[in-house]
Order: C-alpha cells, then sequence, then structure tokens
C-alpha cells in the first residue's frame, strides 16, 4: 500500500464514518496532534485542594511533558514546565510533595516556587539569572479546577465564564473539594477512549449499572420524552432547555465548550448504587433535580455533574497506541468522609465504568489494528463522536482553527 501523506489521509476523511486506519495508528500523526491540539488547547491539571499550602505541588505529564503546578510564597497557582533551563535535565523527580524550591538533581540549579531562577553554580558574570527560570505554562482557574495551557497565546476562556458564570455558582465550584483520583492506563489511541466516551450507543450492552441509572442509554426518542417531562417539572440555575454543542459555540480565539442537563431515569436522584445519593448536595442545591449536567472545556477534559458530586475525565496520551484516563471525583468541601459519604459509594459506578471501557477501547484497538479494518458508518447515536471527528480532522488541517 502507497504510504499516504498526512493530506491525503484527511482529504479521504468520509463525514459519518469512523476515521480511516492511519489516524490511530500512525506516528507523524500522533506528532501532529501533540502540535496542534494538545499544546493548544487548555486541558484539565488538577484542583486547588491538592495544593492548599505554600510550597504544595505536583506534576501534570502526558506524551513528554511535565508540568510542575505549585502553589507560590503569595498564595498564587504556577505551573513551570518541568525542564532545567541548564541543561534540560528533569527538575522535579517526584510526583507530588511540598517544597520550599524546586533544586535540579543534576547540577543544583535551584527554582522559586514561581519558577524564577535562584541561584546557578559557578556561572560567569555574564549570567543573567532573570531570564533563565523555568519555562512558563499559563494558568486559568475555574471555581477550584485547575487548567493548564502550553500554548504560546492561549484560547480565551472569556466566552465560557460569561455563559456558565451562574451555573458555575449554582453546583458551587469554587466550594469543592477532590475526594479521589484514580489514573487508568489503556492501551490504545487516546482518541479511541474520548470517542467511546462521547457516545452511549454502546451503554447498554456494556454498563448496565449506568443504564440502569441514565436516560441517556435509552434510544433517542425515548430519550426526549424524558428529557421534555424533565424541562416541564424543573427551573433554576443548573438546568438548560436545549444542547449546545461546543463545536458550535466557539468564537475564534475561545476555547471550545459544552454544557448540557441531562434527566437521570425515573426516582433515580445520583450516581450511587440504585440511583441513590452519594454525599450532601453542591453549592446552592436544595433538593434532588433527578438530573446530571455534562461540561466539557477544550477536546479532552470532561465533568459529569450530579447534584451531590462531580466526575471528572481527563484523557490524555501516552504514545501513538497508549493512553490513559484520569478520574477525579469531587464533593461538597464541606462534606466528611466517613460521615457524609463512603468513598466506595462515591467511586463505584464510573470506577466499574471506565474497568468496562478499558477492556472495550483496547479491543477497539485491536480491531483498528486488523489489515482488514475499514471506516464503519456510525449511528444516530454517535452525533456527538461525529462532531467530534469533524472538529478533530479540521484541527490536523487548519491548526489555527483549531479552537473548537
Amino acid at each position: 500500500m502507497v504510504h499516504q501523506s498526512i493530506s491525503e489521509l484527511i482529504n479521504h476523511y468520509k463525514q459519518g464514518y469512523s476515521l480511516e486506519q492511519g489516524f490511530y495508528k500512525r506516528s507523524d500523526v500522533y506528532e501532529t496532534e501533540i502540535k496542534n491540539i494538545f499544546l493548544k488547547h487548555w486541558i484539565l491539571a488538577g484542583h486547588v485542594s491538592q495544593i492548599n499550602a505554600v510550597g504544595d505541588y505536583f506534576l501534570f505529564e502526558f506524551d513528554k511533558e511535565s508540568i510542575i503546578v505549585a502553589r507560590t510564597q503569595g498564595g498564587e497557582v504556577k505551573a513551570h514546565l518541568n525542564v532545567c533551563r541548564h541543561r534540560g535535565s528533569r527538575v522535579c523527580l517526584e510526583k507530588k510533595g511540598n517544597a520550599k524550591r524546586f533544586t535540579c538533581p543534576y547540577h543544583a540549579w535551584s527554582y522559586g516556587l514561581d519558577g524564577a531562577l535562584i541561584a546557578a553554580r559557578m556561572m560567569d558574570d555574564s549570567f543573567d539569572k532573570s531570564v533563565n527560570g523555568l519555562h512558563q505554562a499559563h494558568v486559568e482557574l475555574v471555581g477550584g479546577l485547575i487548567f493548564v495551557s502550553l500554548a504560546e497565546n492561549p484560547l480565551s476562556l472569556k466566552g465560557m465564564r460569561s455563559n456558565l458564570d451562574v451555573t458555575f455558582e449554582g453546583f458551587g465550584f469554587d466550594k469543592m473539594r477532590l475526594a479521589k483520583q484514580k489514573r487508568y492506563e489503556i492501551n490504545a489511541n487516546w482518541k479511541l477512549a474520548v470517542e467511546n466516551y462521547q457516545e452511549c450507543y454502546h451503554c447498554t450492552p456494556s454498563h448496565l449499572e449506568y443504564a440502569k441509572i441514565h436516560a441517556l442509554s435509552l434510544s433517542p426518542q425515548k430519550f426526549e420524552e424524558h428529557r421534555k417531562n424533565y424541562l416541564a417539572r424543573t427551573t433554576g440555575n443548573v438546568r438548560t432547555d436545549a444542547a449546545n454543542y461546543y463545536f458550535d459555540l466557539a468564537k475564534s480565539g475561545e476555547e471550545g465548550y459544552q454544557y448540557d442537563r441531562h434527566p437521570l431515569l425515573p426516582n433515580m436522584k445520583s450516581g450511587g448504587l440504585g440511583g441513590k445519593p452519594v454525599s450532601v448536595l453542591l453549592g446552592n442545591l436544595t433538593s434532588y433535580e433527578g438530573a446530571s449536567s455534562e461540561f466539557m472545556l477544550g477536546p479532552v477534559t470532561f465533568f459529569l455533574i450530579y447534584d451531590d458530586h462531580m466526575v471528572g475525565y481527563r484523557f490524555l496520551p501516552l504514545s501513538v497506541d497508549k493512553c490513559v484516563c484520569d478520574i477525579f471525583w469531587f464533593v461538597n468541601d464541606e462534606a466528611e468522609e466517613g460521615k457524609d459519604y463512603d468513598l466506595g459509594d462515591l467511586t463505584w459506578l464510573w470506577d466499574i465504568t471506565i474497568q468496562a471501557d478499558e477492556v472495550i477501547i483496547t479491543n477497539n484497538q485491536l480491531g483498528v489494528n486488523s489489515h482488514f479494518y475499514q471506516s464503519g458508518k456510525l449511528s444516530q447515536m454517535e452525533d456527538f463522536q461525529q462532531h467530534f471527528l469533524d472538529w478533530y480532522v479540521a484541527s490536523l488541517k487548519h491548526p489555527s482553527r483549531s479552537g473548537f
């Protein structure tokens, strides 16, 4: 078979079908994705509750990149590339901790919590410490969520903040804390993991526990019936009357996002076993609405917001054929473990769901690897996946327009 250029591969993309094999297997495509997507867009790095004290830090890592996220002396949240300005060694080797400064283990160059170079041994008088601090990454806080962008000129979050400020207040985005974080490694290309998350065509056959709670697992026609009933009986500042695809919302220079409110099945209140509550209510909520919200920011960060907890999902590439799904469970910052929630009950649904997804996605990659793989027709329950694929192909073709 003649090796196609990336441009030829893009030009052969057929809307309404899954991607051709080369998109999932070729190293040149993967490197283009890193440059055009992961080094341009905002990605969830973590939560402020992970770095409460001055000097607390953690590493945010994907592909070849390592970013130090730290709490400075002034109480700010800063992010620095974990690359010494001397000869490029990793400076911070522990995944998390507390430090007064960051000292490179190779030649002992030392950096402050703000990334500024403090000391560099035996350099001559012409050396300027002020221009040799750690490279900075851009940081934005959405409530307590820490987002990082490695772009030189990051996409604006202004539109998202303006449209969703009331929703963020309603759920108490600035009044949550991280209760648990787990990492799941998947032997597959990152896009297969993201595509799997964005469609519920597989939910009923693959996730019975989810399907007993969420109306999204139903056919589009039945789901709309439940949605109309939900909208008719509820009001408030966390609901929405129509789905807003983030691919359509973003203006030039702005990051893409999406928010929508979905009904749960009748008598279901949250993501606990049997649809039961698992913690105290979030933010300004005073009762259970029998619904959950989806919030997506950028191409690989997703949140499912129940009335009493929020689950975050982050998909990151490690290599062309390996990725990770990091899951974050957030609760009201006043909730006490053992009193207001049980960690096992809190994490139950999405722990078993992603474990099943690991198998699904890995098998998907094995099939894509076959000499006989061909692009397949997408169903009516894969429309959001279709939006993602359209955007993805466009982002490879026109990186300057890669905002959603």
